[in-house]
Parts: structure tokens; C-alpha cells; sequence
């Protein structure tokens, strides 16, 4: 990545699609499988990914490489608005958002401290994100940038998703 801003993309309008981009490449793509946003698929340059609940009622997603080839877990917080991401590989994060009423999601490790931040944009209909890297963001033994800020983005806009049905 040349860069370290990049947006979301939203592409269509009945079943959209989003692209992480810097105005000239395009880096990863989020899509469902369903209009009902339980089966996300993300392709990067890593590969093709899957996400999907673990039961019907449960809170746990699995984070698949492929289809069926599990390489960790995502799971929210029961009383909070923090996303918990586990790695098969030993990487763990955590989504949060910083302060109460905050328009941006970070991602952060123990050990890298912040990695990315997502903030939604206010009236971004075809550009309804801004993803910034952090300047140290290439070490090793890190999952793919491109991947971690798409599963932030899916969990964005199932939240939107949930208190639009809500209300």
C-alpha cells in the first residue's frame, strides 16, 4: 500500500458492494452473499475470506480463508460496543470506539498499539468511510491491513443494520 488514507467505496444501490481504494488501486471488496448481511465475503490480495455466524443465535463469527478453512473468531462484547478478533495464528485485536459518541472505530493491539482507524463519513452516500493506517504498519506477523479494515467495515454496517431495524 503507497498510501496510509484510503476510502470505502460503496458500489450499487439494491445490493451494494464496498471497495477499500486510494482513489487509484483498489485493495480489498466487501460483498453478501445474501441481502441479509449474515455471509460477508471479502477477496484481497491475501485471498478470499468469508465471514458467517457460528449458529443462528449466536454472537461468534468465524473468519474463514476460502470456504471452510477456519483462521479465527470475531466476537462483540456483551455490554459493550468493542469487537474482539482472535487468530488461529496467535494475533489477537480489538475494535473499539474510543469515545462515547465517536464516528470512528479503531483497531488496536496489544503489542502494534493502534493499527487502523475507520470513521464514518457524515453524508457519504458513495463514500461513507476513510480508513487511516498507522504510519507503523508493516510488521510482521500481522494479517492483512486490507482484511482487517474490511471486517471493521462489515461490522460497521451491521450495526447500522441492527439499530435501523431497531428503530
Amino acid at each position: 500500500m503507497h498510501t496510509n488514507d484510503f476510502f470505502i467505496n460503496r458500489i450499487g444501490w439494491w445490493r451494494p458492494y464496498y471497495e477499500l481504494s486510494d482513489e487509484q488501486f483498489t485493495y480489498a471488496r466487501l460483498s453478501y452473499k445474501s441481502i441479509l448481511n449474515r455471509y460477508a465475503i471479502v477477496e484481497c490480495a491475501a485471498g478470499l475470506f468469508t465471514i458467517k455466524r457460528r449458529s443462528l443465535i449466536g454472537r461468534t463469527l468465524l473468519l474463514n480463508h476460502g470456504e471452510d478453512e477456519l483462521i479465527g473468531e470475531i466476537e462483540p462484547a456483551v455490554w459493550k460496543r468493542n469487537v474482539k478478533l482472535c487468530m488461529n495464528n496467535g494475533f489477537e485485536a480489538t475494535y473499539k470506539f474510543k469515545k462515547l459518541f465517536s464516528r470512528s472505530f479503531t483497531l488496536f493491539n496489544e503489542s502494534y498499539g493502534d493499527i487502523l482507524e475507520i470513521k464514518q463519513l457524515i453524508w457519504g452516500f458513495k463514500r461513507p468511510f476513510s480508513v487511516t493506517l498507522a504510519p507503523n504498519n508493516q510488521q510482521p506477523g500481522k494479517p492483512d491491513v486490507a482484511l482487517l479494515a474490511m471486517i471493521g467495515v462489515h461490522f460497521i454496517l451491521v450495526k447500522q443494520a441492527q439499530a435501523a431495524a431497531a428503530g
